[in-house]
């Protein structure tokens, strides 16, 4: 089994995956990067897993990979939940030379207010840890990255200033990803400990009311929702998809009598997992 994550080595989706690796008592060799979201997805099928950046507490949702995992038949089995904490990393110990800094957009984002208040130029780049290398192999002074910390030992740069992000407790979401094929024949190899949450994607018919009534199902059943999101179906013209995280706070038997009352004012329901 290997463990596939988007961006460079010592980015954030390496700690994430770090995490996995522990509690799937695999080793670290096992985790693998891979330059694209999807990219990935061309490993999931042969037995692997897929930690994926799913939404920031700051910034926004991740919508290419909402995408992903509602395109083909995969199995959501953990969330995590890691703190991100930027560091403005150079090759100089002096800020008032940095004109640029490079990283990953939400990584710019997260941090736009700092940036603007040091007047330096957000450049997008493919992700923290390679600007934080493409900073080093430059030997400029006058640009940084915004990475992790680990990226200032591995690279050799000097730390300018941490936790720069905007938002106190700024958190990343990732999901644990796998081949619903392949879970179903191996479960035993995918065993985490519970979230106690569902996930859960449909359409709402096209009748009056019908999102309120759609909600209306977990309303009457004490059910507390922890997300929900539209995104465009891809399909007809402005269709769309409902994304729901919902909490296992009541009974199963609860849970199943609230899908079925949602299915008589939706479409295309589908249980992404109960993790």
């Amino acid at each position: 089994m290997k463990i596939y994550y988007q961006w460079y080595p010592w980015a954030y989706g390496n700690k994430a995956s770090n995490q996995v690796a522990q509690e799937l008592q695999q080793d670290q060799k096992d985790i693998v990067w891979v330059e694209t979201f999807g990219d990935v997805f061309t490993q999931i099928d042969a037995g692997n897993v897929w930690v994926l950046p799913i939404e920031n507490s700051y910034a926004w949702s991740i919508h290419e990979n909402f995408y992903h995992i509602i395109s083909g038949e995969y199995t959501i089995i953990w969330e995590i939940f890691l703190d991100i904490n930027h560091y403005l990393l150079a090759n100089t110990s002096d800020i008032s030379q940095i004109k640029e800094v490079y990283s990953h957009p939400q990584a710019l984002i997260q941090c736009q207010n700092y940036l603007k208040q040091h007047s330096i130029m957000p450049v997008v780049f493919w992700d923290t840890a390679w600007a934080a290398k493409m900073v080093s192999q430059s030997q400029k002074t006058d640009i940084a990255s915004i990475s992790s910390d680990l990226c200032s030992n591995i690279y050799g740069l000097h730390i300018l200033d941490k936790n720069i992000q905007d938002q106190s407790g700024n958190t990343t979401r990732f999901f644990v990803v796998v081949a619903k094929k392949v879970f179903e024949k191996h479960q035993e190899k995918f065993q985490m400990k519970k979230t106690w949450k569902v996930s859960i994607q449909f359409k709402t018919k096209d009748i009056p009311s019908a999102l309120y009534k759609c909600l209306w199902a977990f309303a009457t059943r004490f059910i507390n929702l922890t997300k929900i999101e539209s995104l465009p179906a891809r399909e007809n013209r402005f269709e769309y998809i409902f994304w729901i995280d919902l909490e296992k706070n009541v009974s199963d038997e609860i849970i199943a009598d609230a899908l079925n009352e949602l299915q008589f004012f939706c479409k295309d329901l589908v249980i992404l997992w109960d993790y």
